[in-house]
């Protein structure tokens, strides 16, 4: 053995030596077991995880999920554990000392801060590119409700295996987690969609070149969940016109735990003359999904607000970004998805938020009126562990009340006099302190061309609630002459991607599109 090998050998020894088991409890806030994702990184900057355990990448950071007792071999020394569960529990960070004297365990109570199942709610979200035989623990770990899993992604990707039907029940834990299984995104320049609870496998090949629409048509009808990746993509406009759209995702993967993607040059796919560029910061990027979504709603188009992660291609929790819906705490997902297609919920990665018109109506209601100038009373309330920066109210796309440095669980009450018909929602903005500066500078990756920067920024936002006078829905305008220019984009962009029956069809279904724009 030459001089280099025998060092090796020597410090792999070393470190062998040196190592320590380490018992790692965490519990919930009576005492029990909690399972929970985990990082434990010693003062070297390398993160341990037990023998065996599936590694979570969250940007640059190995973590592990754990059932509630965990068994590490990690140095003499202090470690720093991070823990998580969801977005109900606040995440714990703690400095521990491994010392070889003594028997190292150590037991960490996680705190939680509000529970939504006493509010009414039950969550999921819209996109995970998982497999059935990882995801199991990652539901848990977050506090998830339901799951679902893409099983085809522009072609088959996981081999859901008979027996069973379109939903199964994940164990973990003692957990069991409804969990859609044939679900399947279609992403390509037409834009990315999601469809949720789909009922038997998507048996379709690969053709980038053809729009979604006569795919998603099908398995709509057939009682799934349509949901799009944002209100900038291609395809939206057209499909929403139509009826083939239920959700629209704000709360997006986007943004990723303590990052966000740049995007600025999704701002106009379509190239329309004149529509806004937004840039490349975490406000801008949240602002693009906002003010997409609000030039849907605004052509008088009934859809819920989404959310999604894209844990898989994406280094980010399950569940990081979720949508929270009203419906019973013993509903299937069935239920669950039926109460999301009717807007009864609201999206986050953080912050809690409640919205309520003169203490009956709430997202996903319609309020029915006959005269103008009604005076409705709004109340709106958010919860987060940290200070909220800012609440907002919106009406028609523009925001017509915002209070700003709140303290949780401060409620915003204001009344607001209803000129035409309108679709109102409430939004809200927070920072997540949890992290040193230097501590969140460290979540900057990826490529010059997909970079992931950093950000505390957390966000809200509700499904709208819809005041329709004398029977009409809300009509902006400028809103209308933007969606026909997206119109005529999309007939360009179309007449430059298909050919044949396929372009003959899809003129036809955009001059449909027009005439119901124009109604």
């Amino acid at each position: 053995m030459n001089f280099a090998k025998a060092l090796l050998v020597a410090l792999s020894l070393s470190s062998l030596a040196q190592a320590e088991k380490f018992l790692l409890e965490v519990v919930n806030e009576v005492g029990k077991p909690l399972p929970a994702r985990v990082r434990v990184r010693d003062e070297a900057g390398k993160d341990y995880c037990p023998s065996g355990s599936r590694i979570i990448p969250v940007g640059n950071d190995d973590w592990f999920v754990t059932g509630g007792i965990s068994v590490l071999e990690i140095p003499t020394g202090k470690v720093e554990i991070r823990i998580e569960h969801g977005l109900e529990y606040q995440p714990a960070k703690q400095l521990v000392t491994c010392d070889q004297r003594q028997t190292n365990r150590h037991t960490v109570q996680l705190k939680r801060w509000i529970n939504m199942r006493d509010h009414g709610f039950l969550c999921g979200e819209n996109h995970l590119h998982v497999p059935l035989d990882e995801l199991a623990p990652q539901l848990v770990a977050e506090g998830l409700d339901f799951g679902t899993s893409l099983q085809w992604w522009n072609a088959r990707r996981y081999d859901v295996s008979p027996p069973g039907g379109p939903v199964r029940y994940l164990e973990y834990a003692g957990r069991s987690i409804p969990t859609t299984v044939y679900d399947y995104e279609l992403e390509h320049d037409w834009g990315a969609v999601y469809v949720i609870g789909q009922p038997r496998p998507l048996a379709i090949g690969n053709e980038p070149d053809q729009p979604n629409l006569p795919v998603i048509s099908k398995s709509h009808d057939e009682g799934a969940l349509v949901c799009y990746q944002g209100g900038w993509s291609r395809e939206v406009l057209l499909d929403a016109l139509l009826g083939y759209v239920d959700v629209v995702n704000v709360c997006n993967n986007n943004f990723l735990r303590y990052a966000y993607q740049p995007r600025s040059r999704y701002s106009n796919l379509l190239q329309v003359p004149g529509f806004p560029v937004y840039e490349n910061n975490a406000d801008d990027m949240l602002r693009m999904n906002t003010d997409t979504y609000y030039r849907l709603l605004n052509c008088g188009l009934h859809l819920a607000a989404g959310a999604g992660s894209a844990t898989g291609p994406k280094k980010t929790p399950v569940g990081y970004n979720r949508t929270y819906v009203r419906v019973d705490r013993d509903a299937t997902v069935q239920e669950f998805l039926e109460g999301w297609r009717q807007g009864k919920n609201f999206v986050t990665n953080g912050p809690m938020l409640f919205l309520e018109i003169d203490d009956q109506y709430r997202p996903g209601d319609t309020i029915e009126m006959t005269a103008v100038g009604a005076t409705l009373n709004i109340e709106v309330a958010a919860l987060f562990p940290y200070l909220i920066s800012n609440i907002e109210i919106v009406l028609n796309g523009q925001v017509v009340q915002q209070v700003s440095e709140l303290e949780s669980g401060t409620t915003t009450k204001v009344p607001i006099r209803i000129e035409e018909s309108s679709w109102l929602a409430a939004r809200c903005t927070a920072e997540d302190q949890l992290l040193s500066d230097a501590e969140l500078a460290a979540y900057e990756w990826g490529t010059e061309e997909m970079p992931r920067k950093p950000t505390r920024l957390r966000f809200a936002h509700t499904s709208p609630i819809y005041i329709s006078l004398d029977g009409k829905q809300a009509h902006v305008e400028e809103s209308i002459r933007e969606a026909h220019q997206m119109l005529d984009a999309i007939a360009v962009f179309a007449e430059e991607r298909t050919s044949g029956e396929t372009r003959l069809e899809t003129a036809r279904w955009i001059e449909e599109a027009r005439e119901k724009l124009s109604d």
